[in-house]
Formats: C-alpha cells, structure tokens, sequence
C-alpha cells in the first residue's frame, strides 16, 4: 500500500479481533476520504489483508462493512447499516454460515494474503464506514490488516478514472 493510495487504515495486526465480534480499530469519513465517489472517480477498494497465520485452524471468520450517518469519536453511533459482507458467496468459504471462513482458507492460512480486496458499493449513502469482524471461538487468534485505497494495491494498470471528460472544458 503506497501512501499516495492509502485513503484510511481501518484496521492493524497490532489489535487482536476478539471471539464474539468487535468493530475494527478505526472508523473512515468518506466525506474526507473520497468525497467525490461517482464523479468521474472509481469507489475506494477496500484491502483486507492477513497478518499472521492463525493457530487454530477450525475457528471462523465473518467480516461486515457498516456505515453510519453519525460516529462517538471511536466508533458508529445509532445502528449501524451492513453495507456489504467482503466473504459473502466466496466459494469455498466452509465455514458454518456463508458469509464466514474457516480459518484453514488459503486467504486466512496464508501471511500477506489477500483476504478480499475489491470496490465498496457506489450505493454507499452514510459518512462514517468500519469493519466488523465475528470470530466464532478463539479470540485475538487471527491477524489482519485492513484500509481503503484508490484503486487495486498491486495494479494500476491505467483504468481508474479519476476525472470525468464529461463536461470539461
């Protein structure tokens, strides 16, 4: 993640994600982030990466992005809106739900894998987002690292439009 893409870090392998569900460390204003998603500009990617190899294996994983009209300085206020599940209809998920990942997938077993990185929705109509994260039984057991991007990570490959011609001189 170079800084010049680097829009937020919502989460670091330095706090552990506890069993029975936590937000992730860091909220995002969008407002400030990237306040022209839909003109001319690509959604921010959102990069959820592993840190650390987990050492119980059978232990499962579910990740949600929420979002918030309002925040309490450290989290989301009110009830937050579930905007997208970063697993949801992964094949090979294998974990009891389809929305989680047993902790034995290549993307959770591996360190420096990519747990998901892709576009968050263009529908996304709230200021504030953050993770949440559920891990069915061994808290601090698995290690990720998470932020949002301007664009994939690894590949500029030239297609993101960050303006529109649409209406320029």
């Amino acid at each position: 993640m170079g800084m010049y893409s680097n829009l937020g870090t919502l989460h670091t392998a330095d706090t552990a994600i506890t069993a029975g569900g936590e937000y992730s460390e860091n909220f995002i204003d969008l407002a400030v982030a990237a306040p022209k998603i839909g003109v001319g500009q690509h959604a921010p990617y959102l990069c959820i990466r592993t840190a650390a190899v987990p050492t119980s294996l059978t232990d499962t994983l579910s990740i949600e992005l929420r979002a918030s009209a309002t925040n309490d300085g450290t989290d989301l206020n009110g009830t937050p809106k579930t905007i997208m599940m970063p697993l949801a209809d992964i094949a090979g998920g294998g974990g009891a739900g389809v929305n989680e990942v047993l902790a034995s997938d290549a993307r959770l077993a591996t360190a420096g894998a990519w747990v998901y990185r892709g576009q968050i929705p263009y529908e996304v109509d709230l200021r504030y987002i953050q993770l949440y994260f559920n891990q069915a039984t061994h808290a601090g057991d698995i290690s990720l690292d998470a932020w949002l991007s301007d664009g994939p990570a690894s590949t500029f490959r030239g297609s993101q439009v960050l303006t529109s011609p649409v209406g320029n001189p």
